[in-house]
């Protein structure tokens, strides 16, 4: 699909330059980028939609413990 979208100058240059680098055209560039930046988004929405979470939930004071009775009684210990 083409899309237009105005870049600065400065950051043209660079692309060029980085494509050049990597042996790569400048829009398998370019959607290498976009792709990394999405997952990014995705990745930072994540956490903070966790760490929202995290202020709502309650954890039982005796976790740790119960947590170390399981691990001695699996077989991996």
């Amino acid at each position: 699909m083409r899309v237009t979208a105005n870049v600065p100058d400065k950051v043209v240059q660079d692309l060029k330059i980085q494509a050049t680098k990597e042996q790569k055209s400048v829009s398998s560039l370019i959607t290498e980028f976009i792709e990394v930046g999405i997952k990014d988004k995705n990745k930072k929405a994540a956490k903070a939609s966790i760490l929202k979470m995290i202020g709502k939930v309650k954890i039982d004071q005796n976790a740790l413990k119960m947590v170390d009775e399981m691990r001695s009684e699996d077989d991996r210990t």
